[in-house]
């Protein structure tokens, strides 16, 4: 028995074993095909520099498909981009060697800027239209008359990268992250769901939150930007209704900050009058989330009906204030699982779900980190431009394209020194084993199918290492740069010095660059987190002293974007602060439609001012002061539902400016 047991166990460790390491080596055996494939292509029609065709595929080959098809797409563009500006400078200063290098530079640095602003693929662009410029400059920099045919010639070699890594790819790839969205979205709503009803049922006992809980679930969130542009990569359906998928992101975001507030609201009031009115919240709920606490309990659309039963405590009690405002924070977390589930149903059945009208537009969260790595990209490549001139180093633009690829590439992330000292290692191993491959193995070697597998002995564990998360800082750059420093040709130069000065330039790009990030890192979590509280308390005051006129979708989208950027192990007040921002914002915008609509008629600007200057006594006094001349007129009177509701906005106001005064304080204009 015990026999059987122990094999039963072995068997399943191999399993385990097995489920890792063959989805690896398969994407190693890829690499290595798109990579000898875009060679073989680069060879054949003759192709100056086949080393950028099989340093493109490499690129382009991902472990997830998505990736894959949307890297090659973006970094098509990009590259197209890039070989416009080359002919357009070059044509504007033919003799002017200075002037062009100097333009060139403020080019790569608006292109770091730009892509900082933008997200996933379309941030993978800019960078591509920044560094590619150098690439086609390394070779018109000596002859400006042909530098339209050397940028045609650059990017054929990077297209026909392109098309070979992502053709390998989509042929031998099927996709899982639609299904991976899928599962994450069901969790995520599942476990809201679940975090509103513990919420309210256990109001009024021992119990006091957990702040790690709720930040989790934003962190987690958050992690769902990257991965709906993979899946919108594997289907065209997805890729045209990708709003329904942000919009679902959004819905999160808003559930959570509703159940923050209605936590907020109920231990704020008496143990007796939050029973009583959670108990009628609960009985409007949907049945799935309060007949099983289940993490996995089913979750279904539309919840049509169900948004309907809430909102109709709305109803209830006209002059119940409490229940009115537990009601509002009810139904905005149900309003938002609701847009997450119509997400999920356009995963599952896109027949099934609705079009949204969202707005599109860029929304900058902060503009600082574009900045700050713009302007790092300017001091370490421009720094790098001098030591090449100075020097008059041979081919020093080659470190110039990587010390523009490491600053570029590595300065957006946090712990960025840290990934680009990865980069370096893995351009050192690399370097390394092309050595050994060059000079030792492909002289004795003439054919193409030879060549094909000698180079595929190196790829094929460099690409499955890379896919390890705890290796692959120092395995992806390995494989990212062995062609280039192989640099096949038709007739390839066993040249010894030539190797090692192509080397050095390299590695000594990547130093640059490491050394320009430790010099200006990023900002700490801890700082990034605060900035990004205190832009949102500034633009807090903006919307209360009527400099900003944002609608409460824009005010939502303005949070949520913050939200979106917050560090992982960030301190769960800065993530509360946020909250606060976004409720008191979305309080002061209802209350000004609802004087303008001339449905309530009371004094706001003691209260604006207030909050405008950070005065939270003065701010205290004036909302009691609205409240009390709002609450005097005789409830009969018509409009009471109107009053009802600037008076809910008045109270979540005070519980917010309450939980966290000094927040609204200490951050004084």
């Amino acid at each position: 028995m015990s026999t059987v047991a122990r094999t039963t166990s072995d068997w399943g460790g191999f399993a385990n074993v097995a489920a890792s390491v063959v989805p690896a080596l398969l994407f190693g055996a890829r690499l290595a095909t798109a990579v000898s494939l875009a060679l073989f292509l680069a060879f054949y029609l003759q192709l100056e520099n086949p080393s950028w065709a099989g340093a493109s595929a490499c690129t382009v080959c991902q472990p997830i498909l998505g990736s894959s098809l949307l890297k090659g797409l973006f970094r098509m563009i990009g590259t197209t981009i890039a070989a416009f500006a080359a002919v357009v400078l070059t044509g504007l200063f033919p003799q002017n060697r200075t002037a062009f290098l100097l333009t060139m530079l403020l080019w790569v640095s608006a292109c770091s800027f730009v892509s900082s602003l933008l997200r996933n693929f379309g941030a993978y662009a800019a960078l591509l239209a920044g560094f590619t410029i150098i690439i086609i400059a390394r070779t018109s920099i000596g002859a400006p008359d042909q530098v339209f045919n050397i940028a045609v010639a650059r990017a054929s070699e990077i297209c026909v990268g392109i098309v070979c890594g992502t053709l390998v790819i989509g042929l031998t790839d099927l996709g899982t992250s639609p299904a991976r969205l899928a599962a994450l979205l069901t969790q995520l709503i599942a476990e809201i769901a679940e975090h509103l009803v513990q919420i309210l049922t256990e109001t009024g006992s021992l119990h006091t939150g957990n702040p790690k809980q709720l930040s989790a679930l934003i962190a987690r969130t958050a992690a769902l930007d990257p991965i709906i542009g993979q899946a919108a990569g594997e289907s065209p359906e997805l890729l045209q209704r990708q709003r329904v998928l942000r919009a679902a992101m959004n819905g999160l975001f808003k559930a959570l900050s509703a159940a923050r507030n209605l936590e907020t609201h109920l231990r704020s009031i008496s143990p007796t009058d939050a029973k009583r009115t959670t108990r009628k919240i609960i009985n409007v709920l949907p049945p799935a989330w309060t007949a099983d606490r289940n993490p996995q309990l089913p979750i279904t659309p539309p919840y049509v009906e169900d948004i309907r039963a809430v909102r109709s405590l709305l109803r209830l009690g006209p002059c119940d204030l409490s229940m009115r405002l537990t009601a509002e924070y009810a139904a905005s977390t149900v309003v938002g699982l609701a847009l997450a589930t119509n997400g999920l149903t356009l995963l599952s059945d896109p027949r099934e779900a609705r079009d949204l009208s969202q707005p599109f537009g860029l929304l900058i969260a902060d503009w600082l980190p574009a900045l700050a790595n713009a302007l790092r990209v300017f001091l370490g490549v421009g720094v790098t431009i001098i030591f090449w001139i100075a020097t008059a180093w041979q081919d020093g633009l080659l470190a110039v394209v990587f010390t523009a690829i490491t600053i570029m590439a590595f300065a957006p992330m946090q712990g960025s020194n840290m990934s680009a000292s990865g980069l370096g290692f893995g351009a050192l191993l690399a370097a390394i084993v092309a050595a050994v491959l060059k000079f030792a193995l492909l002289p004795n070697h003439e054919t193409f199918l030879a060549f094909s597998l000698i180079i595929g002995i190196s790829l094929l564990p460099l690409g499955a290492l890379s896919t390890v998360p705890s290796l692959a800082p120092y395995f992806v750059p390995a494989t990212l740069v062995f062609i280039p420093l192989l640099t096949p040709t038709n007739q390839i130069a066993y040249d010894t010095l030539n190797y090692f000065n192509s080397a050095l330039n390299l590695l000594t790009g990547c130093g640059f660059g490491v050394v320009t990030l430790m010099l200006f890192p990023q900002l700490s979590p801890l700082l990034r987190s605060k900035r990004l509280a205190d832009l949102s308390i500034r633009d807090l005051r903006l919307l209360a002293a009527g400099r900003r006129d944002w609608t409460i979708g824009q005010w939502q989208r303005r949070i949520y974007s913050r939200l979106r950027l917050m560090p992982e192990d960030v301190e769960s007040s800065q993530q509360s602060y946020l909250i606060a921002a976004l409720s008191v914002g979305i309080q002061i915008i209802r209350l000004r439609h609802l004087l303008r609509n001339g449905r309530i008629e009371i004094e706001l600007s003691e209260m604006l001012a207030a909050l405008t200057a950070g005065d939270t006594a003065t701010l205290r006094k004036a909302l009691c002061t609205a409240d009390h001349a709002i609450s005097s007129v005789s409830p009969t009177h018509p409009g009471t539902p109107s009053r009802l509701r600037a008076r809910s906005a008045l109270l979540a106001i005070g519980e917010s400016v309450n939980l966290h005064c000094e927040y609204f304080e200490s951050r004084r204009p």
